[in-house]
């Protein structure tokens, strides 16, 4: 072989080495943890991380401690997926960011239809919107009002109170307004504090970060933390779907689908250690239902949620609870 051959093999053969080598590049997730890399979520992202190694996609993990940098980071392709609250991802995803939906639905066996049935390959499109595709569901546990005085005990009493709102999520802000309280906008970051110090009289957060951010010191020795879900909070995994493959996506949902018991057993510890958790007066714990119903439909008709996935979530109630007045008023949502 002359000179000239061999240069002209080198040359094809580096051309070829350039063409595969981005899919051996590992792939960067970045997850969201306020506690950074320790703690269950961090080691259930490390099982990800070794299954997805198995299924030829290596991907490296990225700690974040603000989820607010972590989304940005997202948008600008420095992550080519994200692990976030559903709250946050429902302005990457709307369909399955809108689980999280006030109201939505309240117990942890329909959540766990829902996560299902969205693992099915059939709902895989529905999870796709623009650049960014859901892969992964995984559950935070209900969030429950904390209020710090337990004279607040009714619909109509919490009403001109302080509560604490996510800056990021219209449907708190709206909420919030709908019944009568003063939003103060926060974040992730200092909603805790505010609650702690009495800045705001009322926050919803999963038990979780009960421990955690010392929601306790807020609730004190004359507050409660209402048992009686306002949502049913969610961690969702949401991908730029060009970095992955299909067969990708769907082994991903359906990994982080065998994950839900692992992922209640956490969520069923933390609700064990919280204080004065009591449920509503029987004579209001109708109207607190009324209630929340009714901010869903309000945030529905404000554009906030998902229609179809509004309609799954009905359809996941009334499998559970066929006999709900809903399952046959007709409505679609």
């Amino acid at each position: 072989m002359n000179k000239t051959s061999r240069a002209g093999m080198h040359i094809v053969l580096a051309m070829l080495l350039c063409m595969l080598a981005p899919a051996a590049l590992a792939r960067t997730i970045c997850v969201f943890s306020l506690i950074g890399a320790q703690g269950d979520l961090w080691e259930q992202m490390k099982g990800y991380q070794l299954a997805a190694a198995g299924w030829g996609t290596p991907i490296e993990l990225k700690v974040f401690t603000d989820e607010r940098v972590a989304a940005e980071d997202l948008k600008a392709g420095f992550c080519d997926g994200l692990m976030m609250t559903g709250i946050r991802a429902r302005q990457f995803v709307p369909f399955t960011g809108s689980i999280d939906a006030i109201g939505g639905l309240d117990s942890y066996a329909g959540l766990q239809t829902l996560i299902e049935l969205l693992a099915h390959p059939k709902l895989a499109e529905s999870q796709r919107h623009g650049a960014y595709e859901t892969a992964g569901i995984l559950p935070l546990g209900a969030a429950y009002l904390h209020i710090n005085d337990r004279s607040i005990n009714s619909v109509e009493k919490i009403a001109g109170h302080t509560m604490a709102v996510f800056d990021n999520d219209r449907a708190q802000v709206l909420m919030a307004e709908h019944v009568g309280m003063r939003p103060d906008l926060s974040d992730v970051t200092n909603f805790s504090s505010k609650f702690n110090n009495g800045v705001v009289d009322v926050i919803a957060a999963p038990a979780v970060a009960y421990l955690p951010l010392e929601l306790y010191r807020g609730v004190g020795a004359r507050g409660v933390v209402l048992k009686m879900p306002t949502a049913l909070l969610t961690q969702q995994l949401v991908l730029r779907h060009e970095k992955f493959a299909e067969d990708f996506m769907a082994r991903s949902r359906r990994y982080f689908a065998d994950q839900f018991e692992p992922a209640m057993k956490v969520v069923h510890a933390a609700e064990k250690e919280i204080l004065f958790f009591f449920p509503p007066p029987d004579r209001d714990r109708e109207r607190y239902s009324q209630m929340m119903n009714e901010s869903r439909v309000f945030l529905i008709e404000s554009g906030v949620y998902d229609t179809a996935m509004m309609g799954w979530m009905k359809k996941v109630r009334c499998k559970v609870a066929p006999e709900r007045a809903e399952c046959g008023d007709g409505r679609a949502w």
